[in-house]
């Protein structure tokens, strides 16, 4: 028997798993820019004046630092989403776990068979899920 409970918990696990996952390829994609932008850096301090196309290297610096200002903007609009993701899955987790232990003992104890939506159907209330 599945309860509404269940399906609750695994959107808000499926979700929060999603949205670490989008952080973590986030942080890559700044990571990749970053290591871009320090390999012109690099490029640019290894090479003499007179062989420098600077306005090749500054064009380029442009394009990779806006394209790492998006990725950083995005960052810090989900930085709240990520941060209760993080602290909360692992206390959801718990709670739900605990949760379900005592309504399957009580289940069994009181001999309850009747699921959620049953009660609902005879009181005529709709839309549980």
């Amino acid at each position: 028997m599945e309860f509404i409970s269940d399906n609750y918990h695994r959107r808000i696990v499926n979700t929060y798993k999603e949205l670490l996952e989008t952080d973590k390829k986030l942080r890559m994609m700044q990571s990749a820019l970053d290591r871009q932008i320090s390999d012109i850096y690099h490029t640019i301090e290894k090479t003499s004046h007179q062989d420098l196309d600077a306005i090749a290297y500054t064009s380029e610096l442009k394009r990779l630092l806006t394209r790492r200002r998006v990725v950083k903007d995005e960052m810090a609009r989900m930085k709240p989403f990520v941060y209760i993701a993080r602290n909360t899955l692992e206390d959801v987790e718990r709670r739900y776990e605990g949760a379900l232990l005592k309504s399957f003992e009580l289940r069994q104890q009181l001999n309850v068979t009747m699921s959620v939506e049953e009660v609902a159907a005879e009181m005529g209330v709709e839309g549980l899920r």
